[in-house]
């Protein structure tokens, strides 16, 4: 009886727990490491730190470390979203372009509040962790594999525009508020319970396998898998170097101290075009060294 409780316990309140965390290191100062950075940056040549940086290291100075260190956050605030119940599924969701964005069963309205603003903040065209640039996104009948999904944001924002979308995601408290957000599209919308990697098991998949009977098709690859992008690369090289597609690839480059650099060279000898979004992040799951500020995402593109 009480190792059921604790499960219950446990199931009612991680939502909570996970909500509150995500806007605390997205939104709340850190004034600890603020410390750390600026002593890092103070003892540094002006002359190697270049423009996006020291925007970040000046709003740090004055704000704190914010999960993202730009002026761009202040712009959203949790208080002015309207959180709505569908009475039919008891799930709760916001409007989302004006589309419904469903969130697990058991996250609270104010919760709510505050992880769509976190959302936000990543999606804002300022951000370091946007998806898509002015020159750099999903186009008309594109095949979307939103690897690492979430509760689907980034899929919800394009459903128009893609002919099909294969969402990846391994969280069963997502899984039901993903079937409910896609639920008008559920004819181009494939929910795939499994982690992306480079082999095929049980729990896995490879991109590779996925794919294989594609082709001619334009693809577009949202690749956020808390530091195994590699592996998902490593898994998908029969695509990405067939030649068969046209393939976009955005892909996520601040889990992890070096993965930039090393992620940027992985596609490049791929053979593609890469650029990098703009700023900087503090990820700061992560015990954080010196320079502290990392590159968020990389656009890779082939024609």
């Amino acid at each position: 009886m009480f190792e059921k409780k604790i499960s219950t316990a446990i199931g009612r309140y991680f939502p909570l727990f996970i909500g509150w965390s995500r806007y605390i290191l997205y939104k709340h100062p850190d004034w600890l490491l603020r410390k750390d950075i600026l002593k890092y940056y103070d003892s540094v040549s002006p002359s190697e730190i270049n423009e996006e940086q020291a925007e970040a290291v000046s709003y740090i100075r004055k704000k704190g470390a914010h999960y993202f260190p730009y002026s761009f956050i202040e712009k959203y605030n949790p208080e002015k979203i309207k959180v709505y119940t569908n009475e039919k599924c008891g799930l709760k969701y916001v409007l989302h372009n004006e589309k419904r964005l469903y969130f697990a069963r058991e996250t609270s309205a104010f919760n709510i509040q505050r992880i769509y603003t976190n959302l936000l903040y990543e999606q804002d065209r300022k951000s370091a962790h946007c998806y898509q640039t002015e020159t750099f996104r999903i186009e008309e009948g594109d095949i979307l594999f939103d690897v690492g999904a979430a509760e689907g944001i980034f899929s919800l924002t394009v459903i128009e525009k893609v002919k099909k979308v294969y969402l990846f995601e391994v969280e069963e408290r997502w899984l039901e508020a993903l079937r409910e957000t896609f639920k008008p599209w559920q004819d181009k919308v494939e929910i795939i319970c499994k982690y992306v990697s480079d082999t095929d098991s049980e729990q896995t998949a490879k991109l590779d396998t996925v794919i294989k009977k594609l082709s001619n098709e334009s693809l577009f690859l949202k690749l956020d898998v808390e530091g195994a992008e590699k592996l998902v690369i490593k898994g998908a090289n029969e695509i990405l170097t067939s030649g068969n597609n046209k393939i976009k690839a955005a892909v996520c480059t601040y889990h992890n101290q070096d993965d930039h650099e090393e992620l940027s060279a992985i596609m490049k000898d791929l053979g593609y075009r890469v650029s990098t979004s703009p700023g900087y992040m503090l990820f700061k799951q992560q015990n954080l060294a010196p320079p502290y500020l990392r590159r968020g995402l990389i656009y890779c593109s082939k024609e």
